[in-house]
């Protein structure tokens, strides 16, 4: 959903729109940059509200090696996901 490559080009962009003479060029930019912070903190509240309760109520029982998870550990895992998972 975030890929390392699309941050990468989104934050260049708007560092770049600071530069440019077009000023809806440069609101563009801006508006990406936003919404893309908008998007993860999104994402990390979701995780942070919905992770452990999945994990510690429906992946638990489906699943009973595994043992209660804190908030901590299911933001860790979406971050390790991230890196490894291409997109």
């Amino acid at each position: 959903m975030f890929g390392a490559n699309k941050i990468s080009n989104v934050v260049e962009n708007a560092i770049k729109s600071n530069n440019v003479v077009n000023h809806d060029e440069a609101q563009n930019g801006k508006v990406s940059l936003a919404s893309l912070l908008l998007g993860v903190l999104i994402v990390l509240v979701l995780n942070l509200l919905v992770g452990p309760w999945l994990w510690n109520n429906i992946l638990k029982r489906l699943v009973p090696v595994v043992s209660k998870a804190r908030w901590y550990d299911t933001v860790a895992l979406g971050i390790l996901l991230g890196l490894i998972l291409p997109n």
